[in-house]
């Protein structure tokens, strides 16, 4: 750099306390905008989960596919790794323990492909060349896969929009103070919105861009506080489709086990019998 000024990275050294106050501008407005969902949700509560807990139903699966990092090994089946920050999906993590409880959730899928896609696989790279299959396949981690059956009671499938209807009826009336409305003009984002349609739901859902809520702003993304009202529901699971395969996928609530005869199962011999193969209402506390 020299010492006309010229740009540090992606600004002048100038710019920086101009940066720093725009960023915290950024955070007041996301977290105003959060909250006055928070508040209006809070407010219909009960009738939330009920409207999802009543869509729910039985859900059995056979050999689909559990991908996790070599570390995770020899305990393929725990849901303690989708605690750290952000979370996954449908799960909140470790983004800010002081505001938001976090809980865990178990990320499966229905082929081989589509595991190693989500696991090494990321949204930012659609449109590439490569497959998001052979995007995964061309990285070099060490990663486990194993297959998993299982039979649960009560699954959300939200790739059914008469599922997200009853939910939708109940926010659709939600509003946001015109205050807010200005400010995100002001800042040059998009406006705020609140949903509508259970189209519109689905498609926030599959967001591809949903880790930028809780890695930028320290907030549960849209699909990350649905996937709470779920689980906070009793409801074992979210059957939704990979944004990266459009294949079938599934985040369990080993947690929501603790009352039921649900369970996921290894389906191959483990190598040690330290490798616990099954989650149920009686092994639950040593996966979440």
């Amino acid at each position: 750099m020299s010492d006309q000024g010229e740009p540090l990275e992606s600004g002048l050294v100038a710019d920086i306390p101009k940066s720093r106050a725009l960023y915290k501008r950024l955070l007041k407005y996301h977290w105003e905008y959060y909250s006055e969902l928070a508040f209006q949700r809070a407010q219909v509560r009960e009738r939330l989960r009920a409207s999802l807990a009543e869509r729910a139903t039985p859900f059995t699966f056979s050999r689909w596919q559990r991908a996790v990092k070599y570390k995770y090994s020899l305990s393929p089946l725990s849901a303690k790794g989708s605690l750290a920050d952000p979370g996954g999906r449908f799960n909140i993590g470790e983004i800010d323990t002081t505001r938001f409880a976090v809980f865990a959730g178990l990320y499966l899928t229905s082929d081989k492909g589509t595991a190693l896609a989500e696991l090494l696989g990321r949204p930012d790279v659609l449109g590439q060349p490569l497959t998001a299959e052979e995007l995964a396949l061309t990285r070099p981690t060490s990663i486990t896969v194993v297959s998993v059956s299982g039979d649960l009671e009560s699954v959300l499938n939200v790739c059914k929009e008469e599922n997200l209807a009853g939910f939708v009826n109940l926010i659709k009336g939600f509003r946001l103070a015109p205050t807010l409305i200005m400010e995100a003009k002001a800042l040059g984002v998009p406006l705020p919105h609140v949903v509508t349609t259970p189209r519109q739901l689905a498609e926030e859902l599959r967001s591809p861009t949903w880790r930028v809520w809780p890695m930028h702003y320290d907030l549960p993304s849209p699909s990350q506080i649905f996937g709470q009202i779920v689980m906070d529901a009793g409801i074992e699971g979210i059957l939704y489709t990979s944004i990266l395969t459009d294949k079938p996928c599934i985040v369990v609530y080993p947690q929501n086990f603790a009352n039921s005869s649900s369970f996921v199962e290894i389906d191959d011999p483990v190598p040690a019998d330290t490798v616990q193969k099954r989650i149920d209402a009686s092994s639950l506390k040593n996966f979440v």
